[in-house]
């Protein structure tokens, strides 16, 4: 039932109910499919085989399936993969860089720790005010 040209419908994926061709058998259980799936090896147990057999050649380039898929009257969609973009690479910093960043984290936390000694005093205070502080031991 599985052989090369048998057209099929994918039952599970991304592809899961569109036709696809086997254009190759890999082993017992993995098939190499296209059409209007992605072209790539997929599980037998995956396809739901129909009657209908393609001629094609083994490991049929995809020009081949789709123009086997237009005689049947079955639309291929062609889709054209991004182009590759060249990324900037990330130029490393300098030991005078990194050593000013180390100062602005310092300072940055020289702030934060004023900010918290003030914060317990103002709480020291009010409790003061309202009674609740400790009395001091004489």
């Amino acid at each position: 039932m599985i052989e090369i040209g048998r057209l099929c419908i994918k039952t599970a994926g991304r592809d899961a109910g569109l036709k696809c061709v086997i254009a190759d058998i890999l082993d017992k259980k993995y098939v190499l499919v296209d059409g209007q799936t992605r072209r790539r090896k997929c599980n037998i147990l995956h396809l739901e085989p129909l009657k209908e057999v393609i001629k094609i050649p083994k490991n049929a380039s995809h020009e081949a399936v789709v123009n086997a898929l237009d005689e049947m009257e079955i639309k291929v969609t062609q889709t054209k993969p991004k182009q590759k973009t060249e990324r900037s690479k990330k130029k490393r910093k300098t030991s005078e860089q990194l050593m000013a960043q180390k100062e602005e984290k310092r300072k940055l936390m020289g702030v934060f720790k004023v900010k918290a000694k003030k914060e317990e005093k103002a709480k020291a205070g009010l409790e003061e005010k309202a009674g609740l502080a400790k009395e001091k031991k004489e």
